[in-house]
């Protein structure tokens, strides 16, 4: 991964290179070199540091040891050094597995005790040049082992959703397989035989052949009918997906679109006739409505699904659309109602229960 790619938080963890420059600061033998030293030790902790932030899970390892590694035996140059322990514990309980995480942070923890006890810092001033890794080594690898564990939970939900609507991908495809054979194969297995027969009696029996050839035109208009049927089914899409592309046209008619949905989404066996309510109901506003704001209101209340339309357009009712007229019979049909009332605006309201009579 490229260093441009990696965000911003890895830059703003940079703070606590911080701690390489109090030594040169406050040591009042401090020279040249001491300041030559920190500019090293940076040039070799970067490249480093960003190539372990850059790596996922276990990948990480071999980072993480050597940022510990520079940490400790770069200690009795500069007691800051040991701020890389910090990042190094920090990448260990983002990256490594929990257990494996919590050794490698005791390790770290002990690194910074060992460094302390063989520094040749005055005892007095032991306790402040050393007590920030202390404290910090063990508290941000235990904070980050807690957001790594939650990272990684969040990626295996992913994963699974992910794997859920692949398969339900591939049994939605073998459904329609299933529906179109079972549709189709009986049918065209019957025109083929009347369409032989017709042929063979077209010299004998040319009234029973003009007779077999009617049922077939009649056969073919019928499957074409239940084809149209089924893929029209198939094209119907829930409820956010016909939000969604209504916004797009709203936007584009300059129309605010004000979506609430309190009640979140109905089960898919209502969505369908919910989702078509809607699509008719914001055609028929952008068409007719002349309207400047829609809003579209869905809840459950009560036992019933309520989903209510209103604009604030000039109130023309276009409920003798063949549209309307085909969408009231599919809400009444799963034992639900329709009603449109206007004035300032048209507000639609389609009520459908949530048992619906089979």
């Amino acid at each position: 991964m490229s260093p441009r790619r990696l965000g911003w938080e890895p830059y703003i963890n940079l703070v606590w290179l911080t701690f390489l420059v109090f030594q040169p600061i406050f040591d009042p033998g401090a020279t040249a070199l001491d300041w030559v030293i920190v500019a090293a030790l940076v040039a070799l902790f970067l490249p480093i540091y960003l190539w372990t932030w850059a790596r996922r899970g276990e990948a990480a390892l071999p980072g993480i040891v050597a940022l510990a590694v520079l940490g400790f035996a770069a200690a009795p140059l500069n007691t800051g050094a040991t701020g890389f322990l910090i990042y190094a514990s920090a990448a260990a309980g983002l990256k490594l597995p929990p257990r494996r995480a919590t050794w490698a942070i005791a390790a770290m923890t002990a690194a910074v005790i060992i460094a302390a006890v063989v520094s040749s810092v005055p005892w007095p001033y032991v306790l402040a040049a050393f007590m920030p890794a202390l404290l910090f080594v063990p508290l941000i690898g235990a904070l980050n082992g807690m957001y790594g564990v939650r990272i990684r939970a969040a990626e295996r939900l992913q994963r699974a959703h992910d794997e859920i609507e692949r398969i339900s991908a591939i049994a939605e495809r073998e459904r329609i397989g299933r529906d179109l054979h079972d549709l189709l194969g009986h049918t065209l297995s019957v025109i083929i035989l009347k369409s032989e027969l017709a042929s063979k009696l077209a010299d004998t029996e040319p009234t029973r052949a003009a007779s077999e050839i009617r049922d077939v035109e009649r056969i073919s208009r019928r499957a074409l009918g239940e084809v149209r049927e089924a893929v029209g089914r198939y094209r119907q899409r829930g409820l956010l997906a016909e939000i969604e592309e209504a916004r797009s046209a709203f936007d584009s008619a300059g129309v605010r679109l004000e979506i609430d949905l309190p009640g979140g989404t109905p089960p898919p066996r209502l969505e369908g006739a919910l989702a078509l309510v809607l699509r008719e109901a914001l055609t028929n506003v952008l068409r007719h409505a002349e309207a400047s704001r829609c809003g579209v209101r869905l809840a459950l209340e009560g036992r019933v699904w309520v989903l209510e339309v209103v604009d604030d357009g000039i109130g023309r009712l276009t409920s003798t659309g063949t549209g309307l007229s085909g969408v009231r019979e599919r809400v009444e049909g799963l034992g639900g109602s329709l009603e449109l009332a206007g004035g300032d605006g048209v507000r639609l309201v389609a009520r459908i229960p949530a048992r619906t009579p089979a």
